[in-house]
């Protein structure tokens, strides 16, 4: 995404130390500070890791915040050219603001998932309304080398006060919105549901005319965990419990389900499984220590961490 909403006071800060450059021939600075002085010069957006370098750069020269580019030797002050070059005092803190916005927005995504399923979606007769169903609580999924279950209050204390309706969770393509009232979700006894009207544009008009020939028929939806917990079931497959979810950021016709967003469980997963080895070694001391055979509650301890740990090996 990019920025240009920056103060005007940046832009001239980047102005003046422009100036002084032309003027004084002054050979402060590096090329990508007066690349970066030219940008706010002409009001160009910058992108986010230029937002994010722009902070990194600032906080640590705040110290040249000084107001003059002359020492009292008339010997040029480089961090202070170089602060105003790269927006200066007012550019600080909105740099500050929206990289720790971006940064933020990042680790949320790092910890996003996505699931779709194959329930109702559909448009109803004779009007523009499309509904479907994000998730169904109580039901296994085949996450291939999981199983994944929601429980029935998984949203009980879930953030669900700006999900957004996108075709295929892509951004540009917005149909309908929480915030604004054109997006509503009902959280039943079995399922998360949700309902929108087709907006009369071009996106939602071939939408509303796919979902009618059935050329779009499923749905998924974007979320972040909250809580969970992983059981074991017959034989080597683990189950992730899936208690509370902390966001809902989207919901999503598609074309193409994709792959089942496996990475986060496979963190979370991990977490769990790196307690095994100390786990088996307290089984193996007791053993040791007492000079006895292991006895049947602690060789079922015993086998239930080995399939865990090699299961883990295998992921």
């Amino acid at each position: 995404m990019p920025y240009s909403n920056y103060p005007q006071s940046a832009t001239n800060a980047a102005k003046k130390a422009l100036r002084h450059k032309e003027e004084n021939g002054s050979q402060c600075g590096t090329s990508i500070g007066w690349s970066r002085a030219r940008q706010l010069a002409n009001r160009e957006a910058l992108s986010e890791d230029e937002v994010i370098r722009t902070y990194s750069f600032l906080s640590r020269a705040a110290v040249y915040d000084q107001g003059k580019y002359f020492d009292e030797n008339d010997n040029e002050i480089c961090g202070s050219i170089m602060y105003d070059a790269w927006g200066g005092s007012t550019m600080l803190p909105w740099a500050e603001r929206v990289a720790n916005e971006i940064m933020d927005e990042r680790a949320k995504n790092d910890n996003m998932e996505k699931r779709s399923i194959n329930y109702e979606f559909r448009a109803m007769p004779e009007s523009r309304t499309i509904v479907g169903t994000a998730t169904v609580f109580n039901s296994a999924y085949d996450m291939g080398w999981y199983d994944e279950e929601m429980t029935q209050d998984v949203f009980a204390n879930s953030d669900l006060s700006d999900v957004v309706a996108l075709f295929n969770h892509d951004a540009n393509m917005v149909l309908a919105r929480t915030k604004s009232g054109t997006l509503k979700l009902n959280v039943t006894g079995n399922a998360l549901e949700y309902s929108f009207e087709a907006p009369n544009t071009t996106l939602g008009n071939d939408l509303l005319e796919m979902v009618k020939r059935g050329d779009v028929y499923q749905s998924s939806f974007a979320f972040s965990v909250e809580k969970e917990d992983w059981q074991e079931t017959n034989g080597m497959k683990p189950k992730r419990i899936i208690r509370g979810i902390k966001k809902v950021y989207d919901v999503s016709p598609v074309t193409y389900p994709a792959n089942p967003d496996t990475m986060v469980a496979k963190r979370s997963y991990e977490q769990m499984i790196g307690k095994i080895d100390d786990e088996l070694q307290k089984v193996i001391d007791i053993a040791v220590k007492s000079e006895i055979n292991i006895n049947n509650e602690l060789r079922r301890n015993a086998l239930h961490l080995l399939k865990l740990k090699t299961l883990t090996n295998e992921l």
